[in-house]
C-alpha cells in the first residue's frame, strides 16, 4: 500500500475523533450541508475518472482526500466518517440489464443508447442477470475486496446496492419517446417490462442478502424520470406506482424516493409507501407547493442548485433562505447546497461562495434572523 494511504487513514481517524467533528452531533436544527458533485471533485483534484474507477489504491486515496477536504473547507453539519464506497459509477444497475456504461475523463457517464430492446419491444431479447458475473459486478467485487484489503478493517467499505427504480431503467432501455409511445400503443408490454425489471432487482437483492448473510434489505428508489412534465399523473398511476408498491412489499418499506424534478403531484401517493420518512425537495421543485402537499410528520430534504449558491449575492441568499424558513415553519427539514462544481475561472471563488452561503444559512435559519 502507498505510504500516503496509511497517512490519510491516520489523519481521517484522528479528525473523526476531534472535538469539532463530535460537536456536529449537537448542532441545532435545521441541518445545513453542502457537497461537491463528482464532476466538481474531478475539477478540484484534477484526476481522470477512469483512473479513479480502475486503480483501487488511487480510488481509496481520492475518497479519503475528498472527506478530509470537505471537513476542512466546509463548516457544515456533515459528520466525518470512515465509510467509503466500492462504487464504479452511479449507473451500475444498467449493466445488469445488458446496457454498457463508460465515463469521460471528467466523470460524465456515457450510457449506451442502442440496446436491442430500444430497437424492438420484445422481452424475449432480455436475459436474467448473474449476481457475480453480469455487467459491472466483477469490477465491483474486485474493487470491494481491494478496498477492504487496503483499509485493513480501519475503514467501513460499502458495497453498492441496487436502488435504481423501474421507470428509470425502462426509459433507458426503450428511450423516452418510445416509452411514452409504448404506454399508449403497447400498455401490456410496458407492464411486462416493469415487472421484469423489478423481478431482476429482487433477484439481485436475494443474492446480495445470501452473499453477505444479512436480512437487511431496506432500500430506496432512484427514478430520475418520476416528475412532471415528463411523466403524467395518469402514467404514474398506471405504470409506475403499482411497481413501487410491489417493491415496498419485497423490501419491507421504501425509505426514500429520488427524482431529477418535481414530485409534488405524486407526493400524496408516495406517502402511502411504508418507511417513507420524508420528501426530497430538489431545486426544480416549488418549496411552498411541496410543503403544502407533504404530511406534517414528513422530513423535508431541500436542495439548492449550484447556480443559486455560486452566482448570487448575499442579499439574494438571505431572500432565498428566508423563503425556505417561512415555508417550513414548524416542520422538520434540512437544506443543502447541492452539486457544487467549477463555474468561475477560479474554483477558489466557487468554494468561497459556498462557505459564505453556509455562514448566511446558519444566521438566517438558526439565529432568529
Amino acid at each position: 500500500m502507498r505510504p500516503k494511504l496509511e497517512q490519510l487513514i491516520d489523519t481521517l481517524l484522528i479528525q473523526m475523533d476531534s472535538s469539532r467533528n463530535k460537536a456536529k452531533n449537537n448542532r441545532p436544527k435545521p441541518s445545513i450541508t453542502c457537497y461537491l458533485e463528482n464532476l466538481g471533485w474531478v475539477q478540484y483534484l484534477k484526476y481522470d475518472m477512469n483512473d479513479y474507477f480502475e486503480d483501487s489504491e488511487f480510488n481509496c486515496e481520492i475518497q479519503l482526500k475528498q472527506k478530509l477536504i470537505q471537513f476542512e473547507r466546509f463548516d457544515d453539519d456533515s459528520m466525518l466518517s470512515n465509510w467509503i464506497s466500492a462504487s464504479t459509477g452511479m449507473y451500475f444497475e444498467y449493466t445488469l440489464l445488458g446496457m454498457y456504461v463508460s465515463h469521460q475523463s471528467d466523470g460524465v457517464p456515457l450510457i449506451q443508447s442502442d440496446h436491442p430492446l430500444t430497437k424492438k419491444p420484445d422481452l424475449s431479447i432480455m436475459k436474467r442477470h448473474d449476481f457475480y458475473t453480469t455487467g459491472e459486478m466483477p469490477h465491483i467485487f474486485r474493487l470491494y475486496e481491494d478496498l477492504r484489503a487496503i483499509s485493513k478493517d480501519r475503514l467501513n467499505v460499502g458495497f453498492p446496492r441496487w436502488e435504481r427504480g423501474p421507470l428509470d431503467m425502462a426509459i433507458q432501455l426503450r428511450g423516452y419517446e418510445q416509452f411514452i409511445d409504448d404506454t399508449m400503443k403497447r400498455p401490456q408490454f410496458v407492464h411486462e417490462l416493469m415487472q421484469y425489471i423489478i423481478e431482476e432487482r429482487m433477484r439481485w437483492w436475494d443474492a446480495y442478502c445470501k452473499h453477505f448473510n444479512t436480512k437487511d434489505r431496506l432500500a430506496g428508489i432512484g427514478d430520475d424520470w418520476t416528475y412532471l412534465p415528463f411523466i403524467s399523473p395518469s402514467i404514474f398511476e398506471e405504470f409506475v406506482f403499482p411497481y413501487y408498491k410491489k417493491l415496498e412489499d419485497y423490501h419491507g418499506g421504501i425509505g426514500w424516493i429520488h427524482s431529477c424534478g418535481s414530485k409534488v403531484k405524486f407526493q400524496k401517493r408516495l406517502e402511502e409507501l411504508k418507511g417513507l420518512g420524508g420528501h426530497e425537495i430538489n431545486h426544480w421543485t416549488n418549496v411552498e407547493d411541496a410543503v403544502a402537499n407533504a404530511s406534517p410528520d414528513k422530513y423535508l430534504s431541500i436542495s439548492l442548485i449550484n447556480v443559486d449558491v455560486q452566482l448570487v449575492s448575499q442579499e439574494q441568499m438571505v431572500e432565498d433562505l428566508v423563503r425556505v424558513k417561512n415555508a417550513c415553519k414548524g416542520r422538520s427539514y434540512g437544506i443543502t447546497a447541492a452539486a457544487i462544481e467549477k463555474i468561475h475561472d477560479d474554483f477558489e471563488y466557487d468554494i468561497r461562495q459556498v462557505q459564505i452561503w453556509l455562514e448566511v444559512a446558519k444566521r438566517v435559519l438558526r439565529d432568529g434572523y
